[in-house]
């Protein structure tokens, strides 16, 4: 166990200070801050809606439920289950390039990886061509938490894992209400 914890410790140093640069310190923080996504937001849901309206409402209801299931059972109950340290309240800070502020509440799993890859399960479930826009999206968003000293890897990869279990069960509820519906719908025909 000591050994994933020591390997962990080390690829978070190779991110945290081997990736710094200039660029990035601009940029994840940017990526990093749910707020600065609240402007594409609004203009994804329009675009879902202009396209298809009816699918565009039930993919923004879908994203809904599974961005509050996921951020309601990590960050409130999963991480506390496990209450790890985050790397910015355990190890030295001098070591660390650490530009933003650093959160007290427990680090594993990360939420932010969780809620990114349950929203791209569903979006991705709903909408096959964003495969590669929201795995790039997720594996930045991830990036970002690791380079900013706020998250170890395995934390990300966690929180990623949880994501799309998390999204993949509103998809199975979501398809097993459908068939439900239809099953009665043709009965009832």
């Amino acid at each position: 166990m000591q050994l994933l914890k020591d390997f962990d410790t080390y690829i978070f140093y190779k991110i945290n200070r081997g990736l710094q640069n200039s660029f990035f310190d601009i940029l994840m923080p940017l990526v990093t801050n749910y707020r600065n996504w609240y402007f594409v937001i609004p203009l994804i849901i329009l675009l879902f809606i202009i396209r298809d309206w009816k699918k565009g409402l039930v993919t923004i209801l879908l994203v809904i439920i599974a961005v509050s299931i996921s951020d309601y059972f990590n960050s409130h109950i999963v991480k506390y289950f496990f209450g790890r340290l985050r790397p910015c309240n355990k190890l030295p800070i001098e070591t660390l390039h650490f530009i933003i502020g650093c959160p007290h509440n427990p680090s594993f799993p990360s939420s932010h990886a969780t809620n990114i890859f349950a929203l791209s399960t569903v979006l991705v479930y709903r909408y096959r061509r964003l495969l590669i826009p929201m795995l790039f999206i997720s594996v930045l968003v991830c990036l970002s938490r690791v380079y900013l000293g706020v998250h170890y890897p395995s934390d990300v990869v966690a929180g990623g894992i949880c994501g799309v279990f998390y999204g993949s069960a509103v998809i199975f509820t979501y398809k097993q209400v459908i068939k439900k519906y239809e099953k009665t719908k043709f009965i009832k025909g």
